[in-house]
């Protein structure tokens, strides 16, 4: 028996889930992992730092700032469709 499969049946990377079940990131964690891109750029953008890592971190901020609003306005309809 190889390590793919198991007791006859193939097992594959993506049929484990995990302990929770689900299959990805939901929109609240996609709002938190946002709000810490934002954070962490903004406090980075503060160092005295090459122009393309400046440009680099204002990317950053406002990346995450878009996250922001679209994760948080996706997880806020989620929430509201399930009730």
């Amino acid at each position: 028996m190889d390590g793919y499969q198991n007791e006859g049946r193939d097992i594959h990377m993506h049929s484990n889930r995990g302990l929770t079940g689900r299959r990805g990131l939901g929109y609240g964690e996609r709002f938190s992992f946002s709000i810490a891109l934002v954070l962490v750029s903004l406090l980075w953008i503060t160092q005295d730092m090459a122009l393309w890592a400046t440009i680099l971190c204002g990317a950053g901020a406002v990346g995450g700032a878009l996250g922001v609003l679209y994760f948080g306005w996706r997880y806020i309809r989620a929430r509201g469709d399930s009730h």
